[in-house]
């Protein structure tokens, strides 16, 4: 593409241009787009820098990514009336057999000739600079209907080609303009819509019977472009969910949980005693508090009624400690008369602590 653009006009062209390859209109798209997703979209650019981090130079994708971790996001599917507004401009003064877009004729549907004739009848628009033209908008890549804006109601009126029943495949704005200039260059006229919608459904037909080329599997379709929703809106995946109050949430408290402790002993319930029911508070305890002293508690085992794990538990503990401290310390049958006892907090002479 670089070597075979060199001037003002298609005659200007390149040395060796025969020999380079040659692209369509659709594969330069595609390139186009292929570019700007994984190139362009994720280069670091000297003009997007992060206020917090302005030593840090951001790609566009990185600076999408730091606003909406900012402010959040949620997208807002837009409503057929506004992708109408996204589309080309044009002004039309409509007549009662319809009005013109490059020598075609577009007519109201059925279900909008009632107020099609309420603007013929009100007369021109009025709008400044305007005189007697009214707002229309259209689709160069699918140019078989377009919208005409009645700005006194704010409402749209739907218009269809009046040949549309000729062209069954799809076909651009460009297509039609280029079907046009044969026509005129073989003696015709440019105003001669039915000749022209007839040379562009023949073409296509002849595209559909001949033999495909041998690299490709079928003909390439024209491109089109991004397809808007102008006739039903947009699905919003957000429409069934509330709004989340944010003064509601707090932060969840750390627990300082060892990975050596053992899992507590299940509380035994009093006969007669609920089962299912939340306790006072409506928070059950942790199954891991019995084993942690709280801080105002210095000596004993914790409140069996505070952490929900009973007295007995703690008995039974404290009972094997004190077993096997007086195994050691009061003498056994296993010591003989006069053997010392080792205490395990000595060490052993020779060894240092």
């Amino acid at each position: 593409m670089r070597h075979g653009w060199q001037g003002r006009s298609h005659k200007k062209r390149g040395r060796g241009i025969d020999r380079m390859p040659l692209f369509t209109i659709a594969e330069l798209q595609q390139m186009a787009q292929e570019w700007v997703a994984l190139e362009y979209q994720q280069t670091p650019d000297a003009g997007l820098r992060d206020p917090f981090r302005p030593g840090i130079v951001l790609s566009p994708n990185d600076m999408y990514a730091v606003q909406v971790a900012r402010s959040g996001y949620r997208p807002v599917p837009l409503s057929p009336a506004q992708n109408r507004s996204f589309l080309l401009p044009q002004s039309v003064i409509p007549g009662k057999g319809g009005f013109m877009i490059d020598y075609r004729t577009y007519q109201p549907v059925t279900q909008d000739a009632g107020h099609y004739r309420e603007i013929l009848l009100r007369g021109g628009s009025k709008l400044p600079g305007r005189a007697d033209r009214w707002e229309c908008r259209f689709n160069p890549y699918r140019p078989e209907r377009v919208w005409l804006y009645d700005h006194t109601a704010a409402t749209w009126v739907t218009c269809d080609f009046r040949l549309r029943h000729l062209l069954t495949d799809p076909w651009t704005a460009d297509m039609w303009q280029e079907h046009a200039e044969r026509h005129r260059a073989a003696g015709g006229s440019e105003q001669d819509e039915e000749a022209i919608a007839l040379a562009l459904a023949q073409r296509d037909r002849r595209r559909r019977s001949r033999r495909p080329p041998p690299k490709r599997t079928g003909a390439e379709p024209p491109f089109q472009g991004l397809e808007l929703e102008t006739e039903q809106p947009s699905q919003d995946p957000y429409a069934g969910l509330e709004e989340f109050d944010l003064s509601t949430l707090r932060p969840r408290p750390a627990l300082p949980i060892s990975p050596m402790a053992p899992p507590p002993a299940p509380a035994a319930l009093p006969a007669g005693a609920e089962t299912g029911g939340e306790p006072e508070g409506g928070q059950a305890p942790h199954p891991l508090a019995a084993l942690f002293v709280p801080a105002d508690v210095t000596d004993g085992p914790p409140d069996a009624s505070a952490t929900g794990t009973p007295a007995e538990a703690h008995e039974v503990v404290d009972a094997e400690l004190l077993d096997d401290l007086d195994s050691v310390t009061d003498g056994d049958d296993s010591y003989e008369d006069g053997e010392d006892v080792i205490d395990v907090w000595e060490a052993p002479e020779g060894m240092e602590p």
